[in-house]
């Protein structure tokens, strides 16, 4: 049995969570690991409620992962999950922000980030953040005219008509970051 901590206790993540190491169990049978137990737990992370660089979501879910394993016993496996907006310049081109989630996976002695895909947002979402100082979440309830999206399907589920929703894009994430801890043969 593996038990595997979760630094969020946001029901889009838990279950990201669930759906990736079940996915990650079914394609590495040779692991002979019979049943996962997860735990989560709220963690902190000492960055912004809305981050908006790669380096502030990778810290906050660096962040997430530490506090899982200090603080819950004997788990195989702390994840530390943080979503957030960045901004990316190309020279000659005009800043374009995207929607990306990061992972890290920590087993007491190694760990790994993992990624979402990144997602293009509207150039009034990105105003409304980096100019306005507004929460992608009230910019979400706004633009979509529903409440806590966050929640629900997210940014990434209202954007692309549920193509990717938020519990996707965190579970390819964490399939991303857990992947070297159950692929020996390359890592």
């Amino acid at each position: 049995m593996m038990r595997i901590g979760i630094g969020s206790t946001n029901k889009t993540k838990v279950a990201a969570c669930e759906q990736a190491v079940a996915a990650l169990l079914e394609a590495f049978p040779e692991k002979h690991i019979d049943k996962a137990v997860f735990e989560a737990i709220p963690s902190q992370t000492g960055i912004s409620e809305m981050p908006l660089s790669q380096q502030e979501m990778m810290k906050g879910a660096l962040q997430r992962a530490l506090f899982v394993y200090k603080n819950l016993n004997d788990v195989s496996f702390a994840i530390g999950l943080e979503g957030g907006v960045f901004v990316q310049t190309i020279e000659g081109s005009v800043p374009a922000a995207y929607l990306q989630n990061w992972v890290y996976v920590f087993d007491g002695k190694r760990g790994f980030y993992g990624s979402s895909p990144a997602l293009a947002l509207p150039d009034s979402i990105r105003k409304a953040l980096y100019e306005e100082g507004r929460e992608l979440a009230e910019v979400m309830d706004t633009l979509s005219g529903r409440n806590d999206v966050r929640s629900k399907n997210g940014a990434f589920g209202t954007l692309t008509h549920d193509l990717i929703t938020r519990t996707d894009s965190f579970k390819w994430a964490v399939i991303s970051a857990m992947t070297p801890f159950f692929n020996k043969k390359y890592y």
